[in-house]
């Protein structure tokens, strides 16, 4: 296994986290003339981690390299994570964990049905994933401890992986990505600064694993890029102080095992959360939501979708029409998974699911 940039600046990383690898990296960094010539940018580019695997893409596949590295470490056999009903990331450490041959069970929340929904739990039927439905967070934990409590194999062999994945050894995987990010860029650049570091990146964050990621290792690369972390779950969910604990806890990881990573200071230097594009709820469409997916189709052919990445991008096109980003280097870091199902999910009934995960099906045709 070749060595990723974050282990090729600090080698002790690399003989003491374990890590599996799951993801097709270094991802592409791509100019968007279209796109950058529709909102008056002189330097715009998409970071596609909408192709960080062959399997699935999309920004969890990064932390589950680190989080599936440990449970096999460990000698797991089933893993458990936490996620609404068409959780990406929930979908993510399914289908990674049978690529690994583990068990996956998800404990979920409820969310508002959509097509999407629909093809993730058929998707998940198509896996085998031990789906099961919350109440609320305090019940979400409770489940987690039945199920770890009755695990046939014993507690210890269940690896529990948080929501988006958002541990602090999961946002190792973005403060790698950030080192990957910094190897893709030259200072020198050209006139239009196509190669020049960005001065921003926008992200759509929930759970801040990405977010805490990339700000770490924007600071270790001597990047002086700032974060735009456009919020798309409640603020209950996402603060500024979470990723300020998720910062300082990975920081603190990577320099006990190589003390030549420093602490830094104010972990929130290079960030700013934007509350504005979050609109009525969790997966619900925005007007400038579903104005900046349609946008980047029509210019650049890139699918994003409602939840996460159209309201990342719609913080973009605004600071873009607002004047905000004129003469600066602009990247958007797309967190969409691009790779399409297999077939096998369009003849997927669905009827193996448990039933309340029927009711977010449509039962027409679904060829």
């Amino acid at each position: 296994m070749k060595a990723n940039p974050l282990e090729t600046a600090f080698p002790a990383l690399r003989n003491t986290l374990h890590r599996v690898e799951l993801a097709d990296l270094p991802t592409p960094l791509e100019p968007t003339e279209k796109l950058a010539a529709e909102l008056g940018l002189d330097n715009l580019r998409i970071k596609r981690d909408d192709q960080t695997g062959l399997l699935y893409g999309g920004n969890k596949v990064r932390k589950l390299e680190y989080l599936f590295g440990e449970a096999l470490h460990r000698e797991c056999d089933s893993v458990i994570t936490f996620g609404a009903v068409g959780s990406n990331h929930a979908l993510a450490t399914a289908i990674y964990a049978t690529r690994l041959d583990l068990n996956c069970h998800v404990v979920m929340t409820e969310q508002t049905g959509t097509p999407y929904v629909d093809r993730t739990l058929r998707y998940h039927a198509v896996l085998g994933t031990r789906l099961e439905l919350a109440q609320g967070f305090a019940q979400l934990l409770e489940i987690a401890d039945r199920i770890a409590a009755g695990h046939p194999t014993g507690a210890d062999r269940l690896y529990r992986i948080p929501f988006g994945g958002s541990s602090p050894l999961g946002t190792v995987g973005f403060v790698n990505a950030a080192l990957e990010l910094s190897t893709q860029c030259d200072d020198k650049g050209d006139d239009k600064g196509g190669d020049k570091a960005p001065d921003v990146i926008y992200v759509a964050s929930g759970t801040m694993g990405t977010v805490a990621g990339l700000a770490l290792g924007l600071r270790l690369a001597g990047l002086k890029t700032r974060v735009e972390a456009v919020r798309v779950v409640p603020e209950s969910v996402m603060m500024l102080s979470g990723i300020e604990k998720l910062f300082m806890e990975a920081n603190r990881e990577l320099q006990s095992i190589d003390r030549s990573i420093p602490i830094f200071a104010d972990p929130l230097i290079n960030v700013a959360v934007r509350d504005e594009f979050f609109g009525a709820g969790y997966a619900e469409a925005t007007p400038e939501c579903l104005e900046a997916v349609s946008l980047i189709h029509d210019t650049e052919s890139v699918t994003l979708e409602t939840t996460y990445t159209g309201k990342a991008l719609a913080a973009l096109i605004h600071d873009a029409r607002s004047g905000k980003l004129s003469g600066q280097s602009v990247v958007f870091w797309n967190t969409y998974n691009a790779r399409p199902y297999p077939p096998a999910v369009n003849d997927e009934t669905g009827s193996s699911l448990p039933d309340w995960a029927q009711r977010y099906l449509s039962h027409h045709d679904h060829h």
